[in-house]
């Protein structure tokens, strides 16, 4: 697990590489806990599927429009670390003085609480398409994903 354990920008999880295909993962890992198909239109084409291992707390989604290769990566677990720092578990307050020391860019905020019993809150890294998920005010998940040099073309990491 130690291989799988630290979280690269744009790169993937440890030498879990964005660009892999299911059964990369698979030959990796084993069958996931979980997988879950989403269609994103009527039409078609534009699909995703996210395989779930919750015994590690990580999950993995496949795009259909990048032939089924690995495009995101969600961690929930505080096993997972970023540049040598457990985040999973941290305050808001804490999470933002990390993302700053680290110079990881600007934090956009957004507030995704729907009632006042259970706050959702998100903090978006636009520039290493990162996302850190809060539930009152703690974080409980980081999702992230390959980088792109424009709206069409993922920057793939090389896997050797």
């Amino acid at each position: 697990m130690e291989r799988i354990k630290n979280i690269e920008i744009g790169q993937g999880l440890g030498l879990i590489k964005f660009g892999f295909l299911k059964n990369e993962i698979k030959l990796l890992l084993g069958e996931p806990s979980n997988v879950d198909l989403e269609m994103h239109s009527e039409d078609g084409g534009d699909a995703s599927e996210t395989w779930d291992y919750d015994n590690i707390g990580v999950s993995f989604t496949f795009d259909e429009e990048e032939d089924w290769k690995l495009e995101t990566i969600t961690v929930f677990s505080d096993f997972f670390q970023l540049k040598k720092r457990i985040l999973i578990g941290k305050s808001k307050e804490e999470v933002a003085k990390i993302i700053a020391q680290l110079e990881l860019g600007e934090i956009e905020y957004e507030d995704y609480s729907e009632d006042e019993s259970l706050k959702r809150e998100l903090f978006d890294l636009t520039n290493g398409n990162m996302m850190f998920w809060f539930t009152n005010d703690v974080l409980t998940e980081i999702q992230f994903g390959v980088l792109w040099r424009d709206e069409e073309v993922p920057l793939w990491p090389t896997i050797n």
